[in-house]
């Protein structure tokens, strides 16, 4: 996902982002909070231990076995299967990643993370003078954005929606298209590439999920301290902590309405991720603005990434990923009692925009011209509409 910040969401993130002192510090009580943000707050809390620790506790563990299957390759001997297991384990970690874009809003846009990983489209070019100038493959991290990340493993492993050949991997590439010859370029040289490239996403998958939960494993903090990466907000706590505590000391959100708006509204949110889905993803090429931004082409997992995102939002407003929901403590219970008009068309469009987006022929990168990507681009506005109005439901809600 690319991060496109609207003004009035950063002066709200902005304004929840700043420190505080409590009424009690002031000498008064603080104030009592309703029973409806007594709910919101089980609610945070309910995604944060339900959907968003264990979202990245499963992409951290994919993106550990991705560098693992790849570090596994001995360039000369690669067989097909571990090339094909190295594919799986890719789309299992991508799968995780996008079902994760519905709660950028912390560590993700804080430390830089999502367009570090998750960047498109790959710099063919500047990948072909990487690989063909002979210099020693560096340390990921020091690379351009657009030339790591998911989108550079993906091409290493997948092309033209297949698996890669492992003879190809053993000898040297067959890319020749637009003017990018990569046929004197060696497999072995690619997958010290990929090698590479899979570390930093690892590390950076570490940082996000030790971000979020400071019960994450210890070996994976380690790590990031070992390479001095941050995991902390600005005031010293995790990003699970300053959700779950919205409006007390040590949070970022000066009360539980603005962290709840935060979830909902706004470019890193679920419904900035509906937003995106269908007005940038799926319509920058459908309408020509931009027909190479297409997400995923070499494993033509567009139409799945899109899902994803959306299942993103479904997990956000349920209470928990499928194996872990709790709908009785979350966004769809909480418009059960307030508002049941207001959920039901938010419910209505998740499942709408999930069939909108199945409906476009695949793959995307072949079809995103169809007319059916309209139908999408307007599902998840509607999402994204829907949602901005729950969120204004929430933030008015006095009960």
């Amino acid at each position: 996902m690319k991060n496109l910040f609207k003004a009035s969401v950063a002066l709200l993130f902005g304004a929840a982002c700043l420190t505080f002192a409590s009424c009690s510090e002031n000498g008064t009580d603080a104030p009592k909070l309703s029973e409806g943000d007594v709910f919101l707050q089980k609610i945070l809390k309910g995604d944060v231990e339900n959907t968003i620790n264990p979202t990245y506790a499963n992409l951290a563990d994919s993106c550990t076995q991705l560098l693992d299957a790849l570090t596994a390759m001995q360039p000369g001997s690669i067989t097909q299967s571990q090339v094909d297991k190295a594919c799986e384990i890719f789309l299992h970690a991508r799968a995780g990643y996008e079902k994760s874009e519905a709660f950028l809003l912390g560590a993700a846009s804080h430390f830089s993370i999502d367009p570090h990983i998750d960047s498109w489209p790959l710099d063919l070019t500047a990948l072909h003078n990487l690989l063909s100038s002979g210099q020693a493959i560096a340390t990921a991290s020091n690379y351009d954005q657009s030339l790591i990340g998911f989108h550079g493993i993906e091409f290493i492993l997948f092309r033209d929606g297949k698996n890669r050949l492992a003879s190809e991997l053993n000898t040297y590439d067959s890319w020749n298209r637009d003017g990018l010859d990569f046929t004197n370029i060696k497999g072995e040289r690619e997958l010290m590439f990929a090698k590479a490239v899979a570390e930093d996403l690892r590390n950076s998958v570490y940082q996000l999920e030790c971000a979020w939960n400071e019960n994450a494993p210890k070996a994976h903090f380690d790590v990031l301290d070992e390479l001095g990466k941050a995991y902390v907000t600005d005031l010293g706590k995790s990003y699970g902590y300053s959700m779950i505590n919205a409006g007390g000391t040590g949070s970022v959100y000066q009360s539980v309405k603005l962290a709840a708006s935060a979830v909902l509204s706004g470019d890193n949110s679920a419904g900035g991720i509906a937003d995106e889905v269908g007005n940038t993803k799926i319509n920058n090429p459908f309408s020509g603005k931009d027909v190479s931004y297409i997400e995923s082409p070499y494993s033509w997992n567009s139409l799945n990434d899109f899902q994803n995102n959306i299942h993103s939002v479904e997990n956000v407003w349920y209470g928990g990923v499928p194996s872990k929901r709790n709908q009785a403590v979350s966004f769809h219970a909480y418009f059960q009692k307030y508002d049941k008009a207001v959920g039901e068309r938010v419910e209505k469009a998740i499942q709408a925009a999930i069939v909108a987006i199945k409906d476009i022929p695949a793959p995307f990168v072949k079809n995103y011209q169809s007319p059916k990507c309209k139908v999408a681009i307007d599902a998840c506005q509607e999402l994204s509409d829907a949602l901005s109005e729950a969120n204004d439901v929430i933030q008015k809600n006095t009960k």
